[in-house]
């Protein structure tokens, strides 16, 4: 048996799990992460991380980006980065249509023109497609003992985290897949503790 450990890209969260054996998304950690610097009082840096969580697809940190142009009273942008939300998958619907609709009785026809063309361009990197490839790109930036392909996991593989929980590669393959290529927008509630994993490769064949 030989442990070694997940490589990743630099710029890239690598593969972590929670102590029940389920994936933590990168955006999500992108997301708690810039709850940590909201609180910790870096604005900034809060907000790059939401638009990092945004770039997977994520909508709640699109509606953060979007409240943090409206405290800005950037009203373009704001209406902009909201818009791009499906509200059919957001909770609190109303709550989100009530604010765009402010905005709207706000703005004038042209700074709502200028919004829709906004729109267009946020799409480019954070629309359907574009959070899709985000997501294969963050797959194939890592790489796993076995095999020099990157974002492949091999089935052999185990995953034995810090909990005492093991992850088997065909059921680690199914998750990051399912993240990757079945995306489905979770607002992520309750805490998980972000430890070490530990992957232990089978000699079998």
């Amino acid at each position: 048996m030989l442990f070694v450990w997940i490589t990743a890209d630099a710029k890239e969260k690598g593969l972590h799990f929670d102590n029940t054996g389920k994936i933590i998304a990168p955006d999500q950690e992108y997301m708690w992460q810039g709850y940590k610097d909201e609180k910790d009082g870096f604005r900034d840096s809060a907000l790059k991380n939401f638009k990092k969580a945004a770039e997977f697809g994520n909508y709640h940190a699109m509606s953060l980006v979007g409240l943090y142009m409206l405290h800005d009273k950037d009203y373009t942008m704001a209406h902009a980065w909201l818009n791009l939300i499906n509200l059919d998958k957001f909770p609190n619907r109303e709550y989100m249509n009530d604010i765009i609709k402010g905005l709207e009785n706000l703005m004038t026809s042209d700074e709502l023109q200028k919004a829709k063309l906004a729109k267009a361009e946020l799409l480019e990197t954070y629309g359907n497609y574009p959070a899709l490839l985000r997501r294969e790109k963050w797959k194939k930036s890592m790489r796993f003992t076995g095999t020099r392909i990157k974002g492949h996991i091999p089935p052999h593989l185990t995953f034995t985290l810090n909990s005492g929980v093991v992850v088997n590669g065909s059921d680690a393959k199914h998750q990051v897949d399912n993240f990757v290529y079945e995306y489905e927008f979770d607002i992520g509630q309750g805490e998980v503790t972000l430890d070490d994993v530990e992957i232990i490769e089978d000699n079998q064949n």
